[in-house]
């Protein structure tokens, strides 16, 4: 049986946006939850430079940089022991995890984690035991490329969903 603790937050190698994975990582955290990440490969991904550093966001670095708190979180959460020793996407099972929380990120090097065929099959299989899931952002692009298991029907067929 899990600890009704465990969390999961899979990312893609590179490129996730580091306030919508700093903040919810650190806020669970601070409430008792064990977060665990995973990424294509098992190995730590990274955050989205611009959006730390304000660097090629041109006119647009005030209102795109994470804010101080985000970047300060993001700094604690990269040194976190389960962000260093992420699982592979292929190794994920539902029934490890009490939650599942799927952020975004707008760069390039999402394309492997909205597109991954391994995490879709996971996301969908994790939907299927009804616990928890929040998507942020992007992250609601791939709960709907995630079917449901035995279905040609995404995850979110027939859901009404609270978007802010």
């Amino acid at each position: 049986m899990i600890s009704t603790y465990k969390v999961l937050i899979p990312l893609p190698s590179v490129d996730f946006d580091p306030s919508e994975t700093s903040i919810p990582w650190k806020i669970l955290k601070e409430n008792g939850y064990e977060v665990f990440f995973a990424t294509p490969n098992g190995r730590p991904g990274s955050a989205d430079f611009r959006m730390l550093t304000g660097k090629g966001l041109g006119i647009w670095k005030p209102i795109l940089i994470a804010h101080k708190k985000a970047r300060t979180a993001y700094n604690e959460m990269i040194s976190d022991p389960n962000f260093q020793s992420p699982i592979s996407y292929k190794d994920l099972k539902a029934e490890n995890f009490a939650g599942l929380i799927l952020p975004g990120g707008h760069a390039p090097g999402m394309k492997e984690y909205l597109e991954s065929e391994e995490l879709q099959k996971f996301v969908g299989s994790f939907f299927a035991t009804g616990k928890p899931v929040g998507a942020i952002c992007h992250g609601v692009v791939l709960a709907a490329r995630s079917k449901l298991p035995g279905t040609d029907r995404s995850i979110l067929y027939g859901k009404k969903l609270r978007l802010f």
